[in-house]
């Protein structure tokens, strides 16, 4: 459970609580409990509204030369910008040494004028230390199509089934490969 998802449960809990301790205080002051149901129905609504979705990352659009990926908890977009290679962790503080494979194909994405498909993951082996936090990562931010070598296929044994039902897991052997899939 992500640290959003603790906090809104925690806040859950508190306004439950308070809710309660609201009913039998009116209980005891002998007040009608009639404006709870009100106070409760237009509560319950909120929550709804809460409970929408907030931003998900990894529902985009790319554009040409970008590529989303996810090291650990953390989610990145990586650009190329006038032949400049600009990173950004956009879910996270930490930075990343090794973004060679997802480089090269945003090189090739600005190279053939083609963007990658809409909420699209490349995860490289590096990035799969931990493949079924990395895939619970990518499922709660909304990714559709994760590309990821064949090598971890092995990692999806402790993987939640779900996982692999509402994400479209597309494994590649080498490089060449993958670039196959994306580009032709």
């Amino acid at each position: 459970m992500s640290e959003l998802s603790e906090l809104i449960e925690i806040n859950r809990s508190i306004e439950n609580q308070n809710r309660e301790i609201i009913r039998l205080l009116k209980k005891i002051a002998g007040e009608d409990d009639s404006s709870e149901i009100e106070i409760t129905e237009e509560t319950e609504e909120i929550e709804e509204i809460e409970e929408a979705p907030g931003t998900a990352y990894l529902q985009t659009d790319p554009d040409v030369g970008e590529i989303y990926f996810v090291d650990g908890s953390d989610i990145f977009k990586l650009a190329i910008v006038n032949d400049e290679v600009i990173i950004d962790n956009i879910a996270g503080s930490n930075e990343i040494d090794n973004f060679e494979l997802q480089e090269m194909i945003a090189r090739q994405s600005v190279k053939h004028n083609q963007s990658l498909g809409e909420s699209t993951v490349i995860l490289s082996k590096e990035n799969c230390i931990n493949l079924p936090e990395t895939l619970r990562v990518c499922y709660e931010q909304k990714a559709k199509n994760v590309f990821l070598p064949w090598s971890t296929m092995t990692q999806l044994i402790g993987a939640p089934e779900t996982l692999m039902t509402v994400l479209k897991l597309d494994f590649y052997k080498t490089e060449e490969e993958l670039l196959e899939k994306l580009f032709n």
